[in-house]
């Protein structure tokens, strides 16, 4: 099931602090979902960022409570990023809509692996000799399609992450 794109307005600083954690551990090998945040609970997190000062205590129902909910309401294979809010950064964002435009087949949006195989072919080249994005941001965008891609998925729809024009780095 998709869940909304307000998703990340209706979750807890608590809940995406604790989905933060389950996102940037190394030993990740899938996207995350909702029930990979409910694995890592059972598996103590909770407790961990308790002890570690990045949790209170009286959170911790609260916490359970708002995942279930999630869960239930939207199904527990959602990607947990979507609780976070992620933005693409001004450069990777330009060079998704330099993408999109280009597409011919617009039943089949821009993944990112498209996004990463434009980086490896050169196009934000392209882009910094149009002027839209500076030399030195160019050096960025592979990095950032790689993190983007350990947290989504290679299928994802690179257009779902866009940022606003001005935007900074998300990731």
């Amino acid at each position: 099931m998709n869940a909304p794109t307000d998703l990340a307005d209706l979750t807890s600083t608590a809940l995406a602090t604790l989905v933060e954690h389950v996102l940037d551990d190394p030993e990740r090998r899938e996207p995350a979902t909702l029930a990979t945040v409910q694995s890592a609970i059972s598996a103590g997190l909770i407790e961990d960022l308790i002890r570690q000062g990045e949790l209170d205590e009286a959170e911790r129902d609260a916490i359970e409570e708002e995942l279930d909910n999630l869960i239930t309401e939207y199904g527990e294979d959602v990607a947990a990023v979507h609780v976070l809010r992620f933005r693409a950064s001004r450069p990777m964002s330009a060079l998704i809509r330099q993408l999109a435009a280009r597409r011919v087949d617009l039943d089949h949006p821009v993944t990112l692996i498209e996004v990463r195989e434009a980086i490896d072919a050169g196009v934000p080249a392209e882009l910094v000799g149009d002027g839209v994005i500076d030399a030195e941001e160019e050096d960025g965008l592979a990095p950032e399609a790689d993190e983007l891609i350990r947290m989504h998925g290679e299928e994802a729809l690179a257009e779902e992450i866009i940022g606003a024009e001005g935007d900074s780095p998300g990731v």
